[in-house]
């Protein structure tokens, strides 16, 4: 018994640390307080992407579309990104944003932390250049 908890321990700090690894490499960040207080300084709209290590959608969607050159581009010129772990990450987040399915995206308006859109999709960078686009839409002042 103890043997299968160490294991169980081991292998989610391995998934945690994937996550970590795309975060730095996407240039996202990791902690949601910092997030919203890096869109308010920057006038920028948060993006909060929801994953779980294990799941093998996730892991197309941030290696596929997240990671294509124009979607990186685009977040890096117009949005915070943020990537959170649905479970390891669970209460460092308004509970809101608990996304029954992944991976989740949600479109932050920094001034009163209301999403202003939110997808779960694991689709392909040109689809998801779309929903920034009118996220970056509704963000716009009337």
């Amino acid at each position: 018994m103890k043997i299968l908890i160490i294991v169980l321990a081991l292998l989610s700090f391995a998934y945690a640390a994937q996550i970590d690894e795309f975060a730095a490499e996407a240039k996202y960040l990791r902690n949601y307080d910092v997030a919203i207080k890096t869109a308010k300084e920057q006038n920028k709209v948060v993006m909060l992407v929801v994953v779980g290590d294990h799941c093998p959608w996730c892991k197309k969607f941030q290696r596929e579309t997240l990671k294509d050159s124009s979607v990186m581009a685009k977040t890096n010129e117009s949005f915070v990104g943020i990537v959170i772990d649905r479970y390891s990450d669970k209460g460092k987040y308004p509970q809101e944003f608990f996304a029954p399915l992944i991976p989740a995206i949600f479109f932050i308006d920094p001034k009163d932390g209301k999403s202003l859109l939110e997808t779960v999709a694991c689709m392909k960078p040109d689809e998801f250049m779309e929903y920034m686009e009118y996220a970056l839409e509704l963000n716009e002042p009337e």
